[in-house]
Order: C-alpha cells, then structure tokens, then sequence
C-alpha cells in the first residue's frame, strides 16, 4: 500500500478561496530532513494568507474579507505513524471558517507537505 508524504515544517496548506499558509508550529521529536512533522491536532486555527473569501451582505452593501481559518483536519491523519500517540499528518484536508460573517466556508488542503522522503498510511 503506498503511503502520502508527512507534512513538517515549511511545507503549506491551501484553502478553496486561493489562501495559503506555512506550517511552523511542529512536533521535533519525529522530524525528516531536519524538519519536524505536523502533528493532528495541531492544524486547526491557521489563517490563510491571500484568501479571496469574502462576506455575503444584502445588497447594496459591498462585501467584505472573511480570509478563511482551518479546522481540524477529517482526513489524511497517519493510521501507524504517531508521535507520543498522535497521529502525524498526511495529504490531510478539512473544513475551514470565515474570520465574519455571513460568509462563504471552505476546505483547506495540503499544497506541499514540504518534504517528499517519509509517507505514512
């Protein structure tokens, strides 16, 4: 069974409005390539830079940015790779919220789990 790459430090999730974000909060002790490996748990409340998510007023009022933020991840956590018995995380994605309201939600993705030498199933 092939596995998907662990995501660590520097690698970057992106939200379904074009945002981005740089993980930097890891766990060191598992890291690969000197990098350590983001850890469930640790994804949710991450704000995605560059999100075109926006409010959804009545007219004639004009929109206004509700950049979206992560939560937990519903897929890709590692099933045999833990950490201190947390799962390390995987081609993970999940829901995302709007920082206002009303807005439009969202999902976030792995873009790049910034190192391509460890995967997990």
């Amino acid at each position: 069974m092939a596995g998907t790459a662990v995501v660590v430090k520097d690698g970057s999730l992106a939200c379904s409005h074009q945002g981005t974000v740089t993980i930097a909060s890891v766990s060191a002790r598992l890291t690969v390539g000197r990098k350590g490996v983001l850890l469930s748990g640790k994804e949710p409340g991450l704000d995605f830079a560059g999100c075109t998510n926006t409010t959804k007023p009545p007219a004639p009022k004009t929109p206004d940015p509700a950049p979206c933020i992560s939560d937990a991840a519903t897929a890709g956590a590692a099933g045999k790779l833990t950490v201190g018995r947390i799962a390390v995380l995987a081609s993970a994605g999940g829901p995302t919220h709007a920082t206002a309201t009303p807005a439009d939600p969202g999902t976030w993705s792995v873009e790049d789990a910034g190192q391509s030498k460890l995967t997990a199933v």
